[in-house]
């Protein structure tokens, strides 16, 4: 099977080589890299997505989310203020948990990869 040749810059649309890793001409990094959707870290990340968006909806004042993406100081803090304030900032935590579930889910595999699991994006 062939690969591609060329492709497009998600961000400016010029016509790219389907290897580049940033656009020559705007400098921006590509989606999908590292790697084809087959790599085996895409999968998994998919599988992340799917269990921290959920998680953010219904347990985001917990900060079980940030923990299931390796990100302990943000999932800390989160506990840490619904804990501390003895529970008054719950709601407060809640919408927070909830924005952040819904922008997971919306994300494609690919961009949700790299923004949190490659580059540790800790909020929103």
């Amino acid at each position: 099977m062939n690969q591609p040749v060329t492709k497009y810059c998600f961000a400016c649309g010029q016509v790219i080589d389907a290897r580049a890793e940033i656009c020559p001409k705007c400098g921006v990094r590509q989606l999908g890299w590292p790697g084809p959707p087959e790599d085996p870290s895409l999968r998994e990340a998919a599988d992340k997505k799917l269990a921290a968006g959920l998680c953010a909806i219904l347990l985001g004042p917990l900060g079980v989310h940030k923990f299931i993406l390796g990100l302990t100081t943000p999932g800390t803090i989160m506990l840490c203020i619904t804990v501390l304030s003895c529970g008054i900032a719950w709601p407060v935590m809640h919408v927070i948990g909830m924005i952040e579930g819904i922008i997971y889910l919306t994300k494609s595999d690919d961009e949700f990869y790299q923004t949190y699991l490659v580059e540790q994006k800790g909020w929103f």
